[in-house]
C-alpha cells in the first residue's frame, strides 16, 4: 500500500514512472541548429567591443566569440551530445582551432564561448575568417562565419 502511495505522489509531482530511455536507444539523434556566431574584441578598459572590419597587423586584442546552439521543439529524435568546432583561418592556413562539447537535454538554446588569444591571430595582411561548425546531425546551415581584414602596419 505504501509503495502505491509513493508512486501516486511521484506521478503527481511530474516524475516519470517508467525507466529512462537508454542513450543509445532506437530513436535517431536529434539535429541541433547553429543559430549564430558573434565575435567581439576584449578590451581591459571597455570590456567587449564590436569586431571591427579592419585590423592592423600586430594589434594585441583577444577575441571573444559566442556560438548559439538550439534544440528545436519540433526536432525529432533523442537529444545527444554535439560539438562546436571554432577555427581561425587565413587563406589555407589555420592559426587557431578549438572544439567544445555541447548538450541540450530539452528544447532550448545554449551559448558556447570561445576566447581567441591575440597571439593566435594571423599577422599577415589579408582576410581572416572565424568559422564555427556544428557536428552532425545538424540543421542547415551547420557552419557560421565572421570575417575581418588585417592590414600591414604603415
Amino acid at each position: 500500500m505504501r509503495s502505491v502511495f509513493c508512486l501516486l505522489v511521484l506521478a503527481l509531482l511530474g516524475f516519470p514512472l517508467e525507466a529512462p530511455a537508454q542513450e543509445g536507444g532506437d530513436a535517431p539523434p536529434a539535429p541541433y541548429d547553429l543559430l549564430s556566431l558573434e565575435c567581439g574584441e576584449l578590451d581591459q578598459e571597455a570590456g567587449l567591443l564590436p569586431l571591427r572590419p579592419n585590423h592592423i597587423a600586430g594589434e594585441d586584442m583577444d577575441l571573444l566569440c559566442k556560438a548559439k546552439v538550439q534544440l528545436s521543439p519540433s526536432a525529432r529524435g533523442t537529444p545527444r551530445p554535439h560539438t562546436v568546432s571554432l577555427s581561425v583561418v587565413q587563406g589555407k592556413k589555420t592559426t587557431y582551432q578549438q572544439v567544445r562539447d555541447t548538450r541540450l537535454l530539452a528544447p532550448g538554446t545554449r551559448t558556447i564561448l570561445f576566447v581567441i588569444p591575440a597571439e593566435r591571430l594571423p599577422s599577415d595582411s589579408g582576410k581572416v575568417v572565424i568559422r564555427a561548425e556544428l557536428s552532425k546531425p545538424a540543421s542547415k546551415p551547420s557552419i557560421r562565419e565572421v570575417s575581418f581584414e588585417i592590414n600591414a602596419e604603415d
